[in-house]
């Protein structure tokens, strides 16, 4: 809190699976708007689903409110886009649409201290 946030690109998924570079910093400079980050532990486990999904049903809310969201893990592209294609009821989070950061070498959550 009351710290620039950096500006670092780190790699992302689409739900459509294509492989993304994304700076959170600049995607909210560029789009002039605000940036909800989250962090989850693991993808494929069993609490995480329900909150990915919870954000997703959420997106209209942010968007009234100029928010884009993107969620951000340390698994890698290969591994999202698995659970993106995997239906809720097998514990995926098929039908989310907000982008997942890949940070698998932890550049991101090392500056951030997560």
């Amino acid at each position: 809190v009351g710290k620039k946030f950096p500006s670092v690109s780190i790699d992302a998924m689409s739900e459509m699976g294509d492989d993304l570079k994304i700076n959170v910093f600049e995607e909210a400079v560029n789009k002039q708007t605000r940036v909800l980050l989250f962090w989850y532990p693991k993808d494929f486990t069993f609490v995480c689903p329900t909150e990915l999904h919870a954000f997703q049903a959420a997106l209209p809310e942010f968007e009234k409110r100029n928010t884009i969201v993107i969620g951000a893990s340390c698994d890698t592209n290969e591994v999202h886009f698995a659970w993106l294609n995997t239906a809720k009821d097998n514990g995926g989070i098929e039908g989310v649409t907000y982008p997942l950061l890949a940070d698998t070498h932890r550049q991101l959550a090392d500056i951030l201290g997560i």
